[in-house]
C-alpha cells in the first residue's frame, strides 16, 4: 500500500514538472502590434542609434560583419544554452520573410515568430521608436546582409526551464499593442525615465533577478544582476543609484563618458557585457543622469563593481595628462586645418592670377580696386609680370611624446581583449598591414568604423601622437611581451 502511495505521489510530481516544462516550450498568446517600418531619414537615424545600442551586442558574434546571431554567454550555463537570433535579411535563416508585425511583437513582447517566449528583454519603447527600429532593420544596411547560417535553437536545461516557467509564468509582459507615445526629447525626468527603462533597458540589467516585474520594485537600479563576461568570469551589474555605494560622486561628464564611450572615471574600460550607447547625445545623457539622481538611493555595494568614487577621489595622473594632451592635439589639429585651408586658398589665387596673365593680356595691366586689393610685392613687374607670393610659414612638427606603450596598453584595458591569450589577441596580426594613420583613427574612434563595437572610444583620453606611439608598439609585436591572460 505504501509503495503504491509513494508511486502515485512520484508520478503526480513528475507529471506536474512535465507540464511546467511543457509550458516553457509551449506557445503563448501575444498581440501583433500594428506597427510598420518607418523609412524616413530621421527615423532611420533614430533606429540605427537604438539598434546599435540595444540589439547589436547580442546579435552580432565577435568579429562577424552581420547580426547573424551569437551565443548568449552572459547567461549562466546551468540554465541551458541560448542563442540570439539571426537578424539578417536572409529569408529562411534570418528575418527576411518576417512581417513588420512579427518583428514588432518580438521586440515588444519577447515572443518568437513561432509563438514562444524568448530569453531576451522586451521593450516598451513607443510606437514611433519601434517603427524606427523596424525601418533600420529593413534599410539594407550592411549589418543585415543575408547570412544563410541559422542560429542554433535555444534549449533550457531541466532546472533552467523549471525556473523560467516559475518566474515568468510563461506569460508575456502586459502592455498595449499600440498607442505607446514617445516623450518629447528634452533634458527632462520624463524623457530620462523613458530612455533608461524603455529604450536602453538600463533597469533590467541593473536590477537583480529574472522576474519581468522586477523593474517596478524597490530595488530597481541597485545592481547585483549576475552575468558572465567573454572569459567566463562572473560579473555583477553596478549600483547606479546615487548612493555612496553607487554613483554619488559621478559627474555628468563621468557618466556620459562611461555610457557613451565605455570608459570609467579612472580611465579603465567598462566591464563586459555593458554596451556602449554611441548615439547618446548631450540631451539624452543629461536626461538619464538627472533621472537616475531622482531615483531613491539604495545601499548596495556590489562586489567587483568599479570604480568606487568618494568625495575626495581624484583622477589618476595619467588620465589627467592624457586629457590635457588631447586638448592640445585638438588645438594643433585646428591650427593645421586652418593652415591647410589658407595654403589652398593661396594656391587657388596664384593659379587664377597666372591664368589671367596668360589670357587676354589685359587683366595683368588692369589696376586692382576695392578693399580686397592686394599690394604688389617687391618682385612684381611694373609691366604686368606674375606676382610671386611669399611661401607660407609652417610650424615645426612637435616631437613625438615619450610614451610607455606597454603600460598604456594595460591601463587603457587593451590587454584584457588583445593581450596574449585574450579573446581578440589574434586580431592584432591584421594591424601589421595597416597604415599608422588608419590605426590611429581606429584606436581613437572605433565607433566610426563599426558603430556597435564594444571597444571604448579613446579620442578624449589620448591624442593622435600618443595613439601613434601605441600603434607602432603594437605593430612591432609589443603585446607579445606581456603576461598571458589567465
Amino acid at each position: 500500500m505504501r509503495r503504491e502511495v509513494v508511486g502515485a505521489v512520484s508520478n503526480t510530481l513528475l507529471a506536474g514538472l512535465t507540464l511546467l516544462l511543457a509550458g516553457c516550450a509551449g506557445t503563448v498568446r501575444a498581440p501583433y502590434p500594428p506597427i510598420r517600418a518607418d523609412a524616413s531619414p530621421a527615423a532611420l537615424a533614430r533606429g540605427a542609434t537604438i539598434f546599435h545600442a540595444s540589439c547589436e551586442a547580442c546579435h552580432r558574434n565577435g568579429g562577424a560583419e552581420t547580426v547573424s546571431g551569437a551565443p548568449l554567454r552572459e547567461l549562466p550555463s546551468y540554465m541551458g544554452s541560448f542563442y540570439a537570433a539571426n537578424l539578417t535579411s536572409h529569408p529562411t535563416a534570418g528575418v527576411g520573410s518576417a512581417t513588420d508585425e512579427e518583428l514588432a511583437r518580438a521586440i515588444r513582447y519577447a515572443v518568437s515568430r513561432d509563438g514562444r517566449l524568448m530569453v531576451m528583454p522586451s521593450y516598451a519603447m513607443g510606437d514611433a521608436d519601434l517603427a524606427a527600429v523596424l525601418g533600420f532593420m529593413r534599410s539594407g544596411d550592411p549589418l543585415f546582409a543575408p547570412d544563410a547560417q541559422p542560429a542554433p535553437r535555444s534549449e533550457f536545461s531541466f532546472i533552467g526551464g523549471l525556473g523560467f516557467r516559475v518566474v515568468t509564468g510563461n506569460d508575456p509582459v502586459e502592455r498595449p499593442a499600440s498607442g505607446i507615445p514617445v516623450p518629447a526629447k528634452a533634458a527632462t525626468l520624463e524623457y530620462g525615465r523613458y530612455m533608461a527603462h524603455d529604450v536602453y533597458d538600463c533597469a533590467s540589467c541593473h536590477t537583480d533577478g529574472f522576474s519581468p516585474n522586477k523593474t517596478e520594485g524597490d530595488d530597481v537600479f541597485s545592481g547585483g544582476m549576475s552575468f558572465l563576461d567573454p572569459e567566463g568570469n562572473k560579473v555583477r551589474s553596478s549600483n547606479i543609484t546615487f548612493h555612496e555605494t553607487g554613483l554619488a560622486h559621478w559627474t555628468l561628464e563621468d557618466f556620459t563618458r562611461a555610457v557613451r564611450d565605455g570608459l570609467a572615471p579612472d580611465g579603465s574600460a567598462l566591464r563586459s557585457p555593458m554596451p556602449r550607447f554611441r548615439g547618446m547625445d548631450a540631451v539624452e545623457a543629461q536626461a538619464i543622469y538627472d533621472f537616475l539622481r531622482s531615483v531613491p538611493e539604495k545601499d548596495n555595494e556590489v562586489k567587483g563593481a568599479r570604480p568606487r568614487l568618494t568625495a575626495t577621489s581624484v583622477r589618476p595622473d595619467w588620465v589627467e595628462a592624457s586629457a590635457q594632451k588631447s586638448e592640445g592635439a585638438d588645438a594643433d589639429t585646428a591650427s593645421s586645418v586652418a593652415e591647410a585651408a589658407a595654403l589652398s586658398r593661396h594656391e587657388d589665387s596664384a593659379s587664377t592670377s597666372a591664368s589671367a596673365a596668360t589670357g587676354a593680356g589685359t587683366a595683368a595691366s588692369t589696376p586692382a580696386t576695392g578693399a580686397g586689393a592686394a599690394t604688389p610685392s617687391a618682385s612684381s613687374s611694373k609691366t604686368g609680370g606674375t606676382v610671386a607670393a611669399p611661401a607660407p610659414q609652417r610650424k615645426p612638427h612637435a616631437p613625438e611624446p615619450k610614451v610607455d606603450a606597454a603600460k598604456l596598453f594595460v591601463q587603457l584595458g587593451c590587454a584584457s581583449c588583445h593581450g596574449p591569450g585574450a579573446r581578440y589577441h589574434d586580431r592584432l596580426a591584421k594591424a601589421v598591414g595597416r597604415s599608422d594613420a588608419d590605426l590611429v583613427r581606429w584606436v581613437r574612434n572605433p565607433e566610426q568604423f563599426l558603430p556597435g563595437t564594444p571597444m571604448p572610444t579613446y579620442a578624449d583620453l589620448i591624442d593622435e601622437r600618443t595613439a601613434r606611439a601605441l600603434v607602432r608598439w603594437v605593430k612591432a609585436g609589443g603585446p607579445a611581451s606581456l603576461p598571458a591572460s589567465r
